[in-house]
């Protein structure tokens, strides 16, 4: 999943200690109770909410509560029943039976069938479909012809009953479920049609839908909750409230004063204060450790079409000197994979940090350079580019530093998060970049095929960012698709970590943790093995003067905001 861009720390002096957090109303009380607004902020934005084309990390929430799949993960990380109520595989491994929850309704009143199930399934997977997940499933039977225009319907998914639907594989595929539990192929309501429309308004069978109006792009988005969800009695909560663009200050002062209730962007000196006030310790849970950084390197252009180049930057980026702008939350990587995925091996050191490795790769690739005299080096000048207030604002100045050592001019080009969604993920726009990758799903697959693999690679909206290609990696990918031993296939992917770190087409720095920190009226809230803020089970246990305070404080948020920010930089 494209990692949306990362908060970068405050460096405004913030006021210590934070004030009281707002206390829950009925504390002694563990009994859910319905109502209130669940609000969120970002200093990022979204493009799309279509579970067919959306990709990027921070619509992922939103695209997880308005649509149901089939299947799903629960808070261990296992694949059960959703809107399946039961699934069979047949004794060849080659076909997946679904038998459908009965009287389950979209969104718009519509009930769910198997037909809906199909529809939805050949809209995300057709061919005019812009979709950068639909390599993960071609291994639906008949998938290749569909893709390439030449059949009118996908021959592997088949309506067997009302309530019944069919999936049948060409061959094994270790990983499907786990893929079939994303987003991508979740079932839309029938106003989506068969063919993917970007003028349409998002709607499924997930807990919770669009409010009438509810997404004003780039600044705010409002969904509340369907009341005809599957699962009785669920959500607890009337309507999300998420607010993007938001000013980093800003971000901060909502939340201290309630009018955020969760964040997971706060910096290093917040979390450390925060971590030190017994009032709020209590209150801030770890997510898994599931994202990886990395300096990409577009294999297609200059000089990162140059191996030794690449294996350059990989030796001259001392990973520590990362770490330190971030260590609550970052820790040196020098491998594919972050420890929450599986095959993960802590002992295993791809790259590593050596200068004299570093300047005698430079000479290998044909640009010698000298570091007493600064003479020599790459004669060209490489674009980076980056996000405002991102992470990368920071950890790039330290590469243009590291790789100055080398010979490598770093220039830098600070971008909004829109223009580098378009541009970082576009073939032959950009040199240098760190667009990120946070887990998918938990399998050393998501990695390796979204970022590896040169099925990956496309025009547009391609997830191997570096657009590098390897005869070797394809051919252990594939095989570890179709792998059902599971000791055998992660001795495919460590093969693929060996490769992947020695052709370099990233230099990988850090894995990345996030902190969740909400106020204590929040209730029932936990951070999710796979999904970002995953509310199912979240209420909110706000008194009622306090509710009504905060809608009066919403009225004035933004200029209030801006004017504390002035005031206490």
């Amino acid at each position: 999943m494209r990692r949306f861009a990362l908060p970068a720390l405050l460096l405004f002096a913030c006021k210590s200690p934070f004030p009281a957090p707002i206390a829950a109303a009925h504390p002694d009380d563990a009994v859910p109770r319905r109502g209130g607004t669940l609000q969120l902020g970002s200093f990022a934005d979204i493009r799309a909410l279509d579970p067919a084309v959306s990709s990027d990390e921070l619509a992922a929430s939103p695209i997880e509560e308005i649509f149901a799949g089939l299947v799903d993960y629960d808070a261990s990380a296992q694949i059960v029943p959703d809107l399946a109520r039961r699934f069979e595989l047949s004794e060849d491994g080659l076909v997946y039976t679904f038998f459908l929850r009965e009287g389950v309704r979209f969104q718009d009143g519509n009930e769910l069938t198997a037909a809906d199930v199909k529809r939805s399934i050949e809209r995300a997977l057709h061919p005019t479909t812009p979709s950068p997940s639909a390599g993960l499933y071609d291994t639906i039977d008949g998938f290749a012809a569909y893709a390439a225009g030449k059949a009118e319907h996908l021959d592997g998914v088949a309506v067997l009953g009302r309530y019944v639907v069919a999936i049948r594989l060409r061959e094994t595929d270790a990983r499907f479920l786990s893929v079939l539990a994303l987003h991508a192929l979740r079932p839309v309501c029938p106003s989506a049609g068969d063919r993917y429309d970007d003028t349409w308004e998002p709607c499924g069978a997930g807990p919770y839908k669009l409010a009438a109006h509810g997404w004003d792009r780039g600044r705010s988005l409002r969904l509340v909750r369907h009341e005809s969800y599957f699962r009785p009695g669920l959500p607890y909560v009337d309507a999300i409230q998420w607010t993007f663009s938001m000013n980093r200050a800003g971000e901060l002062y909502a939340f201290e004063d309630g009018t955020l209730d969760l964040t997971h962007d706060l910096g290093d000196a917040e979390l450390q204060a925060l971590r030190a006030d017994p009032r709020w310790s209590p209150f801030i849970a770890n997510e898994p450790d599931r994202t990886i950084d990395g300096e990409v390197m577009n294999t297609e252009i200059a000089p990162f079409d140059n191996i030794e180049v690449r294996r350059a930057v990989a030796a001259a980026i001392n990973r520590d000197h990362y770490r330190a702008y971030k260590p609550e939350s970052l820790s040196p990587n020098t491998q594919a994979l972050p420890p929450a995925v599986p095959g993960y091996d802590p002992g295993f050191v791809g790259q590593r940090y050596d200068y004299p490795a570093a300047l005698a790769h430079m000479a290998k690739a044909g640009y010698p350079f000298d570091p007493a005299t600064g003479r020599g080096g790459y004669p060209g000048v490489i674009p980076y580019l980056l996000v405002r207030q991102g992470s990368t604002e920071y950890t790039s100045q330290i590469l243009a530093q590291e790789l100055a050592k080398i010979g490598l001019r770093v220039e830098l080009h600070l971008v909004n998060w829109p223009t580098f969604l378009s541009l970082a993920y576009t073939r032959g726009t950009i040199a240098m970049a760190d667009p990120g990758w946070s887990m998918d799903y938990p399998d050393p697959s998501d990695f390796f095929e979204a970022l590896f693999s040169s099925k990956a690679i496309s025009g547009e909206q391609s997830t191997n960012t570096a657009f590098y290609r390897s005869p070797r990696v394809d051919e252990l990918i594939e095989r570890a698709r179709h792998e059902l031993d599971a000791a055998k296939r992660m001795a495919l992917f460590s093969e693929a970590n060996h490769i992947v770190c020695d052709d370099a087409p990233w230099a990988f720095t850090t894995t990345r943790r996030f902190e969740d920190v909400a106020q204590p009226y929040v209730r029932g809230f936990k951070p999710h093995p796979v999904w970002t803020f995953h509310s199912d089970a979240t209420w909110i246990d706000r008194g009622r003067a306090d509710s009504q305070a905060l809608g009066l404080l919403f009225r004035g948020t933004a200029p209030r905001f801006l004017a504390r920010a002035r005031a206490r930089r």
